[in-house]
C-alpha cells in the first residue's frame, strides 16, 4: 500500500528557504503551475469518509513549450500517527484534457478547483515542494519515505514545528470558497 508521508509548513520567507535548500545541496527539479480539480460523489460520501479524488493538471513554468500533464490521485483517510500518513494512489493520464470530462461522464461532481505554483526540490530521500496559493500564501511540503527521514530534512532546513500547518490545501481552499459561494480560486481572478 503506497503511503504519503509529508509535513507542511507556512512560510514567512520562501527566499530564505530556497537559500537553505541550495546550501544543503538540494537539487532543483522545476517549477509548474497547477490546476487542482477535486471531485466527489453526488452524495458527498468521499469527503465524508476523509477520502479524496483529485486531478492535478500541470504545466511547466521553466519550459515555454512543455505539454500539460495530468495526474489522477485517490487518497485514503489520514491515519492516527505522527504526520498523519495516508494511502495515496497516483496515475498519469493521457491525453491530459480528457480526464476531467471523463470523471463527469462517470457521475462524479466537480466540487472545486484551485491553482498553485509549485517549485520542486530533491533533498536526501525527500521531495521539498515550495508552494504558493492565491490569497493563502506560501508553504513548504516535505514528502519522504518515513517520518524519520521527513523530520531529518525538516531539521536540516531549519523548519520548526511551530510553523507546521495541519490543514490540507483542499480544506483551506474549500473553506475560503464556501464563504464566497464560489468553486474556483485562481491567481489574479476570483470565481
Amino acid at each position: 500500500m503506497p503511503l504519503e508521508i509529508e509535513a507542511k509548513f507556512r512560510l514567512a520567507d520562501a527566499g530564505a528557504l530556497q537559500a537553505r535548500l541550495r546550501e544543503a545541496g538540494a537539487k532543483r527539479v522545476g517549477k509548474v503551475l497547477e490546476e487542482n480539480h477535486f471531485f466527489d460523489r453526488p452524495d458527498g460520501s468521499l469527503r465524508a469518509a476523509d477520502r479524496g479524488l483529485r486531478v492535478r493538471m500541470a504545466r511547466s513554468l521553466d519550459e515555454a513549450d512543455a505539454a500539460q500533464t495530468a495526474l489522477l490521485t485517490v487518497k485514503g483517510p489520514k491515519q492516527a500517527s505522527e504526520l498523519a500518513p495516508r494511502e495515496a494512489f497516483d496515475v498519469q493520464v493521457a491525453p491530459a484534457d480528457q480526464i476531467v470530462p471523463l470523471l463527469g461522464a462517470l457521475g462524479f461532481e466537480h466540487v472545486m478547483m484551485f491553482e498553485k505554483r509549485r517549485e520542486t526540490w530533491e533533498l536526501d530521500e525527500c521531495l521539498v515542494e515550495l508552494d504558493e496559493l492565491p490569497e493563502l500564501g506560501r508553504f513548504a511540503e516535505i514528502e519522504g519515505p518515513s517520518v524519520e527521514v521527513v523530520r531529518a530534512v525538516q531539521a536540516k532546513l531549519g523548519l520548526g514545528d511551530g510553523d507546521m500547518e495541519e490543514a490540507s490545501y483542499s480544506k483551506m481552499v474549500s473553506g475560503l470558497l464556501k464563504q464566497r459561494g464560489e468553486k474556483a480560486l485562481r491567481f489574479g481572478v476570483k470565481g
